[in-house]
């Protein structure tokens, strides 16, 4: 019933099934300590409940990996879910633990294709940023970049993510020409797709880097082009943000 996606259940109710049955399991009874903790993590995360599904997930994979429970496929999935419960709350060591090991369990297993791969050492190096790994984070990122370019292309809409760490890598490693020409492109890739979000974004940090490189005014030239975009696109919540933005640049500037 738990494992069945179409299935709908009461997590209060069933939990406390879960509560009821751990206080009846044997002394010693290691795998099905480790299969209840396995379906209680599984719940948890359904009820979006990260913080309390992490510990039971833990546990589960800890006895798993001496007394093996759980099926390859099972093993792999609950792993990445338990990384990426773990980066929602912002538990980087368990995060970056776990997708670590879940790049191992995808690694030739044909459940898995080469984008979610990829997608995995995305978030593993997005964690590793996080904790100030900036010069690990972006080896990653450029492996990922260089087999994404591969696999969708150059100008994919799916490379955006990715060259938008990449930029937050270089600016980390204070290598804001770097920097720049992975924000230059990410503008140009977003244009070619009219995503909004990223363009008003690229062009925005593009303002701030200039700004802080101390060439002012192109940084205003950035800033005036996203309110000229978003002016066009007649989007208000757009425009207010632009505005606000680039009168916070005005009075960095002293205007």
């Amino acid at each position: 019933m738990v494992m069945d996606p179409s299935q709908t259940f009461s997590i209060s109710a069933t939990l406390a099934e879960l509560d009821n049955l751990a206080s009846r399991i044997p002394r010693g009874a290691t795998e099905s300590v480790g299969e209840l903790n396995y379906i209680r993590g599984f719940i948890l995360y359904r009820a979006g409940r990260a913080s309390e599904s992490v510990p039971a997930s833990i546990e589960a994979l800890r006895i798993d990996a001496g007394t093996p429970f759980l099926t390859k496929a099972e093993r792999s999935r609950f792993t990445y879910n338990l990384a990426s419960q773990a980066e929602d709350i912002g538990d980087w060591d368990i995060a970056i633990d776990n997708y670590r090991k879940a790049i191992d369990l995808f690694e030739n297993n044909p459940d898995f294709s080469d984008d979610q791969r990829l997608g995995t050492k995305e978030r593993l190096a997005f964690c590793l940023h996080e904790t100030g790994k900036y010069a690990e984070a972006m080896a990653i990122n450029e492996k990922v970049l260089q087999a994404g370019e591969t696999l969708f292309g150059q100008d994919s809409e799916k490379l955006l993510v990715v060259i938008t760490d990449l930029a937050q890598n270089a600016y980390k490693l204070n290598q804001p020409a770097a920097a720049r020409r992975f924000l230059e492109r990410r503008y140009s890739i977003a244009t070619k797709h009219g995503n909004q979000s990223h363009i008003d974004a690229s062009l925005f940090q593009l303002g701030v880097l200039a700004f802080e490189q101390g060439n002012k005014s192109e940084a205003k030239n950035f800033m005036d082009q996203r309110l000229k975009l978003a002016k066009e696109s007649g989007d208000l919540n757009r425009v207010h943000d632009a505005e606000e933005d680039l009168q916070t640049l005005r009075e960095k500037m002293g205007d």
